[in-house]
């Protein structure tokens, strides 16, 4: 899989007083070269998924400690859990034990954009922010060719800014929840963490903060696409709610039965839209994973029929997914999705502050193929999708050490650059969520048609492999122009 590039500039921010002005808290003490516990430095491995006959048995969670092994999570409305580290004895005692259905082993999950490249340099900066009901004024706004791309400065100046009465859930690897961006758009008290071992790391280095917090620094870039208080950049709405669900942990890695635990999880907590910027690297054999293809079918289901609306992203393998037999190309060939290809520049001065060309070109990273619904920004090395850099993303050192280089002081903010479809992914959700807004809830099918009708035609006429229906354009998703 084609790997995902980030860059990172160093500023400083100076605050002016404003009636409406998102604020940041105080800098969290980080871990400079901090040594891991020993249950956070515990093997990882993705487990086995237990499927329940009706609930959860009364002596599940003593029959896993019996068999020495633990559970990772439990999902009630799924019926199914997540074990680890069973022997292949355990293995077979507790899949015949009483209620229990089945048992098949857990697929490994990771961020569509694998990897890093980049580099850091001092930025000096001062700037009194504008108000949120201005998303063009966010300071860094003029990085964001991304948000200029979907006509999103049309729709927020005919006050186009999305309903705090639609939440999107951000399906990832945490959100840096309380930064300049996120202060006031993310209810903490419904996200939640599926991962296991990035609690420990929260407990061990960042003991005050909410177990969502973003120690990868993905989740929270993928977050500011869909919605920002504006400060540093502009979102596609400032006024959507943000539910953050970590189903990857600090080194972008998760398992097929917490995400899907997630996405349950998320439709049963009222998200009306979640985003899912992850994958299956190079698909599944559905032969072989009869259980996985079950399983996720299900979950789709479900969460279709509870209202929410899921977007995904369609991976970074430069591929075109069509023609692919029995592998499944997780997650675009689920049921009821939105999958969405990536766009970027193929040229820029300077690849923040541009100027950019050719904003429209399909991305060389980005799988292609009949189930690509629409194409989004998704950046590339020579135009960043940018926000704020997550202050509590875990650098890992060496085997037993950590250092945060985002976690600055008091006044100080890092940018920092992406590109991959999870980028791409985020603006849709953006988009469908201002829709859902002004168009009204629990009608899934309804608001991807009128998606698929607003966007800008690129490419061959109609559909097509590289573009989908076409690029999304706020404006006229919103019935602008």
């Amino acid at each position: 899989m084609k790997k995902s590039m980030l860059y990172l500039a160093v500023g400083v921010l100076g605050l002016a007083a404003c009636a409406d002005e998102v604020t940041q808290p105080g800098a969290v003490s980080g871990p400079q070269a901090a040594v891991m516990s020993a249950a956070v430095a515990q093997a990882e491995d993705a487990g086995y998924v237990v499927r329940f006959e009706a609930g959860t048995p009364a002596s599940f969670e003593a029959d896993v400690a019996a068999l020495g092994g633990s559970i990772e999570f439990i999902s009630e409305q799924g019926g199914f859990a997540n074990v680890k580290g069973l022997t292949p004895e355990g293995v077979a005692a507790l899949s015949t034990s009483t209620g229990v259905s089945a048992m098949f082993e857990d697929v490994p999950v990771s961020l569509n954009a694998e990897g890093e490249i980049g580099m850091m340099e001092s930025m000096p900066l001062d700037v009194t922010p504008m108000s949120v009901t201005n998303p063009a004024g966010a300071f860094r706004h003029n990085y964001q060719w991304n948000m200029r791309a979907i006509n999103a400065p049309a729709a927020w100046a005919a006050g186009e800014l999305g309903s705090s009465d639609v939440t999107v859930a951000i399906l990832d690897t945490g959100i840096d929840y309380d930064n300049f961006d996120m202060n006031g758009i993310v209810d903490v008290a419904r996200s939640r963490s599926f991962i296991a071992r990035d609690d420990s790391l929260n407990t061990l280095f960042f003991p005050t903060r909410n177990k969502v917090d973003d120690l990868n620094g993905h989740g929270t870039n993928v977050a500011t696409q869909v919605s920002s208080g504006g400060v540093l950049f502009a979102g596609v709405n400032s006024r959507v709610r943000l539910m953050g669900v970590k189903v990857l942990g600090f080194n972008g890695s998760g398992t097929l039965g917490g995400i899907l635990a997630g996405l349950m999880y998320a439709a049963d907590a009222g998200a009306d839209v979640a985003n899912m910027s992850l994958g299956v690297r190079n698909g599944v054999n559905k032969a072989l994973s009869p259980g996985f293809m079950d399983l996720t079918n299900e979950a789709f289901n479900y969460a279709n029929a509870q209202g929410m609306i899921v977007v995904v992203s369609a991976g970074n393998d430069s591929t075109n997914m069509n023609n692919k037999g029995r592998t499944f190309a997780a997650y675009c060939e689920a049921t009821h999705v939105i999958c969405v290809s990536a766009l970027g520049p193929t040229a820029s001065t300077n690849a923040f502050t541009g100027p950019w060309t050719n904003q429209d070109a399909g991305a060389s990273y980005s799988n292609t193929g009949r189930s690509i619904a629409v194409s989004a920004p998704g950046g590339t090395s020579k135009g960043w999708v940018a926000s704020q850099c997550a202050r509590h993303l875990l650098q890992q050192l060496s085997a037993t050490q950590f250092s945060a280089p985002c976690n600055t002081a008091p006044g100080f903010f890092i940018a920092i650059g992406f590109a991959g479809t999870s980028q791409a992914s985020p603006h849709v959700a953006g988009v469908v969520a201002a829709m859902v807004g002004k168009y009204g809830k629990n009608n899934p099918a309804q608001i991807r048609h009128r998606l698929v009708k607003s966007v800008d035609d690129l490419g061959k006429r109609g559909d097509d492999d590289v573009y989908g229906a076409g690029r999304i354009n706020l404006a006229k998703a919103l019935g602008l122009q």
